[in-house]
């Protein structure tokens, strides 16, 4: 489904001012000298929830258009259509748009521009799976942390989600049922909600989310600017895919430098001292022989994680057709074998 998307579009001076007297304003400054880079509007604006929903207007010199202003909405829209009734619109980014569009008209009493003058600028497509159990997902997401990911930073959070940013996408996999105690929980309790039902229900999923910025839509459609008009959810399903199908391949060892004992001993000793290449060799015949998850166990957290970023800032693997060792604890999941779970939750 569709969750955050971030749309601009310009606006004349009369609305503009309209919304700056409505709305909280925080402005962005350039320390040097003084300019204004855009201005932030906290409108109270019902259904939303905290910072799901912000509206930014400024200077429309940004996109480079003069004598005119930008607005820019940005929102996790299955957040916001719980207090507003929306066109059902979890696959339909024109349906999202709209509904952003006419929040925003009311909460300020403005007549904005319609649905074909506005641009994407980020849309994140998520869709969540069943692994049967928490051991199962907190299993896999860690066994995620072991690989060597090319171009991305990682994050890593254990049994909980793991974060791979790049410059055109960032991934997402994450623990459901933990992103929602997490987040979540509070604002339900006290409330006519079937916690219990709902927490049972989650229990096993994990979230594939894909976040598309705007260098790869630009890339993806070949314009500089996106009408939403022109978006289908194919088109950002096909990007999704696309993002995952790298991982993948890089799951089953397509993409692994280097493998073999021989070659990844000089490569220790060529950038490490003699000592820490050593350890670092040590540490990798360990989770070879032993696996991954017996070895961490074993070995204290910050010493593991640390032997984890080294060996992977030189590029090597240790965790795929290393026949790593996981007995029990490998989890083989591949999301395009498997079908995406629609249920009656979806929109927290």
């Amino acid at each position: 489904m569709i969750d955050t998307i971030k749309m601009f579009t310009m606006i004349n001076p009369y609305i503009y001012n309209n919304i700056m007297a409505k709305g909280n304003v925080k402005t962005s400054y350039n320390n040097e000298t003084k300019e204004i880079f855009y201005t932030i509007i906290n409108g109270n604006i019902e259904g939303s929830y905290n910072s799901n929903f912000s509206i930014r207007v400024g200077n429309g010199e940004k996109y480079k258009f003069v004598n005119m202003y930008f607005i820019e909405i940005e929102g996790s829209y299955h957040k916001i259509v719980r207090g507003y009734n929306s066109h059902n619109g979890f696959y339909n980014i024109q349906n999202i748009a709209y509904d952003f569009i006419k929040l925003t008209e009311q909460a300020y009493n403005v007549t904005l521009p319609t649905l074909k003058h506005w641009f994407l600028q980020r849309v994140d497509i998520a869709l969540c799976y069943d692994l049967g159990s928490q051991n199962n997902v907190e299993t896999y997401i860690d066994n995620l942390n072991s690989c060597n990911y090319p171009k991305r930073k990682l994050k890593h959070y254990e049994g909980e989600s793991i974060y791979l940013t790049g410059t055109t996408t960032t991934l997402k996999i994450y623990n459901k049922l933990k992103e929602f105690e997490k987040h979540d929980l509070k604002k339900f309790q006290n409330t006519d909600f079937n916690l219990p039902e709902y927490l049972n229900e989650i229990n096993g999923f994990v979230r594939f989310e894909c976040e598309i910025k705007k260098k790869k839509l630009q890339s993806f459609y070949g314009e500089n600017f996106i009408r939403i008009s022109n978006v289908n959810y194919a088109d950002l399903k096909k990007i999704w895919t696309q993002e995952f199908s790298k991982l993948l391949k890089l799951l089953n060892g397509d993409l692994k430098i280097i493998q073999d004992r021989a070659s990844i001993s000089n490569r220790l000793q060529n950038c490490f001292s003699k000592v820490r290449a050593n350890n670092l060799y040590n540490f990798y015949i360990l989770i070879e022989t032993e696996g991954l998850q017996t070895v961490k166990k074993r070995t204290c957290k910050s010493v593991f994680y640390k032997n984890i970023s080294d060996l992977r800032k030189v590029q090597i693997d240790f965790s795929q057709k290393f026949n790593v060792n996981m007995n029990d604890n490998r989890i083989n999941f591949n999301p395009f074998e498997s079908d995406e779970i629609i249920w009656k939750y979806r929109m927290i």
